[in-house]
């Protein structure tokens, strides 16, 4: 049985190539890689490319890291390594100036103390050739106990009771999309006839369908389709799949946890039959921040879900060493606190700390509780977010302590001091910058000439433990910064939702840009949110809530006609009172739509001012939840009648009119 094995080689590049040479001497070249651009006899590929051979197997991997060392692309490639496999790391012989290279080092350090298997080389050093892998390919077909489970259970979904969701999470390299083809193939051989797969890319699933294939022997299989007489299964981008009309047996979402949770909660409603399969400790860090937050949206739609965890490797033996350094030297095992440690925390008790991060790389265990709070609380915390945050000099970190542990923090990063050249070249769409998202957003969207040479702090991560959110930690955390930050402006971006805006105002934040586009990861928009520190910071502030609050109105008819309501009366409530004054024509226009038979397209834009003012007052909250969704879409918005009567339930125009008649009704009673 053969271990994996990793020699870290440390010297100039010419002796680091032939040493790869050397140590590899029995291994097929065919099937190693080097993450590299300038190793001989091998594939080469840019280190940023490595995600792209996720599911592909190979015996050997070169990692380059004498130029530039990518934390997440090492993650990556680590998992494509089969057992007794081996990596071969370059680094410098000199000792390394960042913080996380310093701590990687150390890592390594004690790795080679503690596994046989784990090698480190300075020049000058000779190397022994490695024992090349003793597997085949078809050696490694038979399906584990723990694959046999997940098949079953993915053929549970199907056969058993509707609204019973499987969710399938592991560790990489556990067979898990393996798995998912297997169960594919067989419901198809079972007389099924349509299996949906749906991921991040079509490339993410090729392992589902190789496998899927394989028990297929007359299927006609091409790029994300297999047909096997007249049944299908087909992939098809989850943004696709929300919106067709395609029935199915089941549904089967690979990586969930790189797909936008508003898609994933779409997907759940839309079918009854699904299953959503993810990487726990993969690369991106995201998996069980995915588990903790999809989970509630699981427990209120389908309380009957099920979960099914695979633990046996298959690419690699059980306590694989090299499995366990990338988790350990990358932090994505990074857990936060236990809950019962922190059961009994409270605003009061906690004390607020600027992070040390000299200190940090020393102390494992406040280095795990920050990290994983923000895998928790962030769907693609990655180790690139590790190093960023131990290295950037305009980072900065702060946390709140319960009893000795991290229990909030929040990550910021200097903004801003554009001097008034190139801010004028952003203002009119000349120069991009990399980083400096608030003034960039501010002069280029906004419009705001003055806003490139204010002082921001922006805040990047935030996150309290879920154990005890709602106790006001959080704000406590923002309040300590905003009193001891020295800027003119701290400001952050984040996807909108109700529950967010609401946290961010009550802690003296104020709307200003809302994205026009729809945000990679949540699905949702990008809200900004500024609170001004300084004079000049508030004059910034003051004129990007009036740009804000100006073109709002006219946004809600073009570019956020599809914003859910419930965001528009939340922004709408959170801006200054609107002193729109309404004519006599105007109030008699209203009156005579809500009380006779006059027609809205002859009240439209009377209706519409009314509305502008009314919605931003606490009356407007009396209504049904029913009403304030029909005022917003149909007033504000402009939808289609149609539309509106499919959201809404109602039975056409003609309902919605007379529905929307008695919501005006009921404003003009409360007015």
């Amino acid at each position: 049985m053969q271990q994996r094995q990793c020699v870290i080689l440390q010297g100039e590049r010419d002796w680091c190539q032939s040493s790869s040479q050397a140590l590899l001497e029995d291994f097929d070249t065919n099937n190693i890689i080097a993450l590299s651009t300038q190793s001989d006899d091998v594939q080469n590929i840019p280190q940023k490319q490595a995600q792209r051979h996720l599911g592909k197997e190979f015996d050997a991997v070169v990692f380059d890291a004498l130029d530039e060392f990518n934390p997440d692309s090492l993650g990556a490639i680590v998992g494509t390594i089969i057992q007794g496999g081996a990596i071969i790391i370059w680094l410098a012989s000199n000792k390394p100036a960042s913080l996380s290279m310093q701590r990687f080092m150390r890592v390594i350090a004690e790795f080679e103390q503690q596994h046989e298997h784990f090698t480190v080389v300075q020049q000058g050093q000779s190397v022994t050739k490695l024992p090349a892998p003793l597997l085949s390919t078809d050696d490694r077909i038979v399906l584990t106990d723990d694959q046999q489970q997940a098949v079953k259970a993915i053929s549970k979904v199907v056969h058993g009771h509707r609204r019973r969701p499987l969710v399938l999470s592991a560790d990489r390299g556990r067979g898990k999309s393996a798995s998912l083809g297997i169960a594919a193939a067989q419901l198809l051989k079972e007389g099924k006839q349509t299996v949906l797969v749906t991921a991040p890319s079509l490339a993410t699933v090729d392992t589902v369908f190789e496998h899927a294939s394989r028990l297929l022997a007359d299927a006609e299989p091409s790029a994300g389709l297999i047909s096997v007489k007249g049944a299908e299964i087909r992939f098809v981008a989850p943004d696709v799949l929300i919106e067709s009309d395609l029935k199915a047996d089941i549904v089967l979402v690979d990586e969930a946890a790189a797909i936008p949770a508003s898609m994933l909660e779409k997907l759940l409603q839309k079918y009854s039959r699904i299953v959503f399969s993810t990487t726990l400790h993969g690369y991106e860090g995201t998996g069980r921040g995915f588990a903790v937050r999809f989970q509630k949206t699981l427990d209120e739609k389908t309380p009957n879900w099920h979960h099914y965890r695979m633990e046996t490797p298959i690419r690699w033996l059980k306590n694989d060493a090299l499995e366990a350094f990338s988790f350990e030297s990358l932090l994505l095992n990074a857990s936060p606190v236990d809950d019962d440690l922190i059961a009994d925390a409270d605003v009061e008790q906690c004390q607020f700390e600027c992070i040390d991060r000299q200190a940090l790389i020393h102390n494992e265990q406040d280095l795990n509780e920050l990290f994983g709070l923000m895998v928790l609380a962030h769907y693609r915390t990655r180790p690139s977010d590790l190093q960023m945050m131990l290295d950037r000099d305009d980072v900065s970190v702060y946390i709140m302590r319960f009893q000795g542990h991290i229990v909030a923090s929040a990550w910021l990063v200097k903004e801003g001091g554009l001097d008034d050249e190139l801010s004028a070249n952003i203002h009119a769409g000349n120069r991009r910058l990399k980083g400096h998202l608030l003034p960039q957003s501010l002069l280029a969207h906004v419009g705001i000439t003055t806003a490139g040479n204010s002082n921001y702090q922006r805040i990047i991560r935030i996150a309290t433990h879920p154990a005890i959110q709602r106790r006001g930690i959080g704000q406590k955390l923002l309040e300590q910064i905003i009193n001891q930050t020295e800027c003119d402006i701290v400001g952050t971006s984040f996807a909108a939702s109700t529950d967010l805006l609401g946290f961010w105002m009550r802690s003296g934040f104020s709307p200003v840009r809302l994205g026009l586009h729809h945000d990679d990861v949540s699905g949702g928009h990008s809200v900004m949110m500024l609170n001004a520190i300084s004079e000049q910071g508030k004059t910034v502030v003051k004129n990007a809530q009036q740009r804000f609050q100006q073109q709002w109105p006219h946004l809600l008819r073009h570019d956020f006609k599809q914003l859910a309501p419930e965001l528009v009366i939340t922004l709408f409530q959170m801006m200054e009172d609107n002193e729109v004054l309404l004519s006599e024509w105007d109030q008699l226009e209203i009156k005579a739509f809500a009380t006779e038979q006059r027609g809205f397209e002859f009240s439209q834009f009377s209706l519409w001012l009314c509305l502008g003012k009314v919605i931003q007052q606490p009356k407007f909250r009396q209504l049904t939840l029913t009403q304030q969704q029909l005022c917003v879409m149909a007033i504000m918005q402009q939808r289609d009648w149609s539309e509106i009567s499919k959201r809404l339930t109602f039975t056409g125009k003609a309902q919605c009119i007379t529905a929307l008649r008695q919501a005006v009704t009921s404003l003009l009673a409360s007015t």
